[in-house]
């Protein structure tokens, strides 16, 4: 009996850890709404944006009222300066990819706690057929999530770095279903971590058992 309990309750942890990861991967919210949109763009128009980088807000604007709550997915194709271009006075050196690894640093705890991430990346680019040094695909789980990255003190202020790093940069947005489907994978890892559970909690209540009656 205590063992069968031991693996119901090894199979609801399991459980709620994947229910947990759903929402914070899953979660959507609904379209953005006009009122929402405007809010989002007077942000970003209200950001400094020195010594570079200032979003098209027209093509943002026109990006976000086609927001359907759905996740979407940046190819993101990037070529480094060999020095980073850093405002004299910035205090700061370094490679273009010294430069947009201090951006990375900000950019990707930004994604996490949104529920996006890269899915994607290398820095081996076939140079017979291509300009760019790096490309990096990333998961964003709504437009929404997207817009309100843009829209934090903490991206604009890593702009600078961004900025610094490149000298040419382009990205296409896609809506498209990631195959292998990652859910399925961390269903299985759950269920796994369940069964383990069950086993170290098995293996200790039997040493118990031994100990007391030896």
């Amino acid at each position: 009996m205590k063992s069968k309990k031991l693996l119901a309750s090894s199979m609801a942890m399991a459980l709620l850890c994947f229910l947990s990861f759903m929402y914070w991967y899953e979660w959507s919210a609904s379209a953005l709404s006009p009122s929402e949109i405007e809010d989002y763009l007077a942000k970003i128009e209200a950001q400094s944006h020195e010594p570079g980088g200032r979003h098209d807000l027209s093509a943002l604007r026109t990006f976000l009222e086609a927001d359907d709550g759905e996740p979407i997915y940046t190819v993101n194709m990037y070529s480094f300066q060999t020095v980073a271009d850093y405002p004299e006075g910035s205090g700061f050196g370094g490679s273009g990819p010294d430069a947009y690894e201090r951006f990375s640093s900000v950019m990707i705890p930004l994604m996490i706690r949104r529920g996006s991430h890269p899915i994607y990346g290398s820095n081996w680019v076939d140079r017979a057929n291509s300009k760019w040094d790096r490309i990096v695909i990333v998961r964003y789980r709504s437009r929404r999530d997207l817009v309100d990255i843009f829209a934090t003190d903490a991206f604009a202020d890593a702009s600078l770095h961004k900025w610094a790093s490149l000298r040419g940069h382009d990205r296409m947005l896609v809506q498209a279903l990631h195959i292998p489907d990652g859910r399925y994978a961390i269903l299985f890892l759950a269920l796994i971590a369940g069964f383990v559970t069950y086993g170290v909690g098995t293996r200790a209540k039997r040493r118990q058992h031994q100990a007391g009656t030896g």
